[in-house]
This record gives C-alpha cells, structure tokens and sequence, in this order.
C-alpha cells in the first residue's frame, strides 16, 4: 500500500467515524458525498462538501474531512473559503474535521487563508 493510499484509508476511516458519531448525536437529514448509503450533499458555493446534517435544534452544518496532507492544495483552500462564507450567510455551521493532534496544523492553515476564527470549528476525530 502507498503512502497515498494510507492517507485515503485514514480520511475514509474519518468519515466513517464522523458519520457513525453524528448518527448516535441524533444529527438528521445525512449526506454525505461518495457513500452509497446516503444521499450526496447538494453542492455549496459551487463545491461539494463531505457531509452536511442538521443538528437537534435543526441547524445546518458543513463537514470536511481533511488530513493534513491535503491541506497543500488549492482546492482544498478554495472549499474551506467557500464553505465559511456559506456559514457566514445562511446561518450554518462549517466543521472541518482533522485526525488528532492535527488542529493546531488546521487552524494555522485557515488563518493564512485569512477566515475569521468564528467561521470555521475544528474538530478532532
């Protein structure tokens, strides 16, 4: 197995992690991109998030799954922008979700993307 194939497995790990969790915290209304048990998300600002879910209270949130590799690449810096900005407008929350001990890399990532703290949560799984 490559290192690139290890790094798909752990972020795949994550989003079934993710979506167990989310389900026993009685999250609704589930989808998630690329799962053949759940609905994909409709696209935000133009891209497809991971997941997204209403909460109890029935707030919509937005969910990356990201490891700290992907964080390189432009497109990822261009899904977070647009998925903070969604947040900002509509009232949603936007969740990026790192393995553990990799929020201190995600949130000085966003920071040089310039994105207000309170536009982004980031959550250790």
């Amino acid at each position: 197995m490559s290192i690139d194939d290890e790094i798909l497995d752990l972020r795949d790990d994550l989003a079934d992690a993710v979506i167990e969790a989310l389900m026993e915290s009685g999250y609704k209304d589930l989808k998630v991109e690329g799962y053949e048990d759940f609905p994909a998300p409709e696209p935000v600002n133009g891209h497809v998030p991971d997941i997204t879910a209403r909460n109890k209270k029935g707030i919509t949130f937005i969910f990356e799954v990201i490891t700290k590799e992907f964080f390189a690449e432009q497109e990822v810096a261009d899904r977070i922008k647009a998925f903070a900005e969604f947040g900002d407008e509509a009232e949603a929350q936007f969740v990026v979700i790192v393995p553990e001990g990799e929020e201190g890399f995600a949130s000085a990532f966003i920071e040089d993307l310039d994105i207000p703290q309170d536009s982004v949560e980031i959550w250790e799984a």
